[in-house]
């Protein structure tokens, strides 16, 4: 099932929506319509207001297919791992 997913730069900027082809607990396979390139680290939202993301870096890219790797950040004041949104 493709699921509708939004695309962040690392600032909080949006890049542009795109649709899951498959999404597992360590990345996803995402499909990109779009020309523009997709940055080699992005945050990845399955909610168009963004609230929740997740950090991802660019494994591999295919014509439109592009794979991802999902990363933790960690917090530095409490020391331990944390999902960025």
């Amino acid at each position: 099932m493709s699921v509708t997913a939004f695309i962040y730069t690392i600032d909080g900027w949006p890049i542009g929506e795109c649709k899951t082809i498959d999404i597992s607990e360590g990345g996803a396979k995402i499909m990109w319509p779009s020309s523009e390139e997709v940055p080699i680290e992005f945050f990845l939202s399955l909610s168009k207001d963004g609230k929740v993301r997740r950090h991802c870096q660019l494994k591999w890219r295919a014509g439109n297919e592009i794979g991802i790797r999902f990363t933790l950040k960690m917090d530095s004041a409490k020391g331990r791992p944390r999902y960025s949104v």
